[in-house]
């Protein structure tokens, strides 16, 4: 018959023993260099944001063939978000293209719903009003993409495009 003190150092030994390999499994699945597919949280934020630049870029485009606001304004922001996609898209890895995923696919179904084409997204009419918000919105995700980000330099980059977005807003407010 076992000593009750040699149950004690068995039922230490047994609860330290799982309580290892919980901290070692947990551990393991959430460092940067453990990633089940080749796609990498920071290509998912990544394409999560291009998709958003591409949204942005169809509704400026829209608004300045309707004639919906102050056109040099309108045509500067424009020409800066086209430069933010060509930066971003020149931070994708290459093997894919800037085409987002399948809903199903998609790492945040609320940002990118699938096939980002100009008939699916254009908008019959954009206002002033209706950029700013868009603007806004676009500033208001990028803090929360941030932590998703293992790359320092992509999270700056993110970090700068929105704060160039919160800037886009306040003109646009100066303007409506």
């Amino acid at each position: 018959m076992a000593h009750p003190r040699d149950a004690l150092s068995r039922r230490t030994l047994l609860i330290s023993a799982i309580a290892a390999l919980t901290v070692t499994g947990a551990s393991g699945c959430r460092g940067s260099r453990w990633y089940p597919s080749e796609v990498t949280p920071n290509e998912y934020v990544l394409r999560s944001v291009i998709a958003g630049k591409k949204r942005t870029i169809t509704r400026y485009e829209t608004a300045l063939a309707n004639e919906d606001g102050p056109t040099d304004l309108l045509e500067r922001l424009l020409g800066r978000h086209r430069h933010h996609l060509e930066t971003l898209r020149e931070r994708l890895p290459e093997h894919g293209n800037d085409e987002p995923w399948a809903p199903e696919n998609s790492p945040d179904a609320s940002t990118s719903s699938g096939p980002d084409t100009a008939a699916e997204t254009a908008p019959a009419s954009v206002s002033v009003s209706g950029l700013r918000v868009a603007e806004e919105s676009a500033a208001g995700e990028r803090p929360r993409q941030l932590p998703k980000l293992t790359d320092p330099g992509l999270a700056q980059l993110i970090a700068s495009i929105g704060a160039c977005e919160a800037a886009h807003a306040h003109l646009l407010k100066e303007e409506g």
